[in-house]
């Protein structure tokens, strides 16, 4: 029977849905990452993340951009990651955030600002 969703937390690798009809926003229980999305599609799931987390005045093509961009050995790779999660069928997207004393939007917005530099 693989007619569930499942998804694991890109950061602990928690399964925080296995194998369920539907999933919602979240939180990982490993962790404690907060999780949006559930889109189509990696900009709409940026989207649906910025408005969810009340940032939706934020550049959701320069954040995803950005974070495609992530290193991992990058300080906001450990702070926010995109992943998709799996099904039968099509997949959807979702947005992990660990909000630190700036809160999610703050953590955002530091991927509007961060640019890949390579070596530092």
């Amino acid at each position: 029977m693989s007619d569930g969703i499942t998804l694991a937390c890109p950061f602990c690798e928690t399964v925080v849905a296995d194998a369920l009809p539907e999933i919602g926003p979240g939180r990982c229980p490993g962790c404690d990452a907060r999780y949006e999305g559930g889109e189509d599609s990696a900009p709409a799931t940026v989207r649906a993340a910025l408005a969810a987390y009340n940032a939706d005045d934020l550049p959701a093509g320069e954040i995803l951009d950005n974070l495609f961009r992530l290193s991992p050995d990058d300080d906001l790779a450990h702070r926010v990651a995109i992943t998709s999660d799996r099904r039968e069928d099509f997949y959807g997207w979702w947005l992990f955030v660990h909000e630190g004393p700036e809160g999610a939007r703050g953590t955002l917005a530091c991927l509007t600002r961060h640019r890949h530099a390579g070596s530092g």
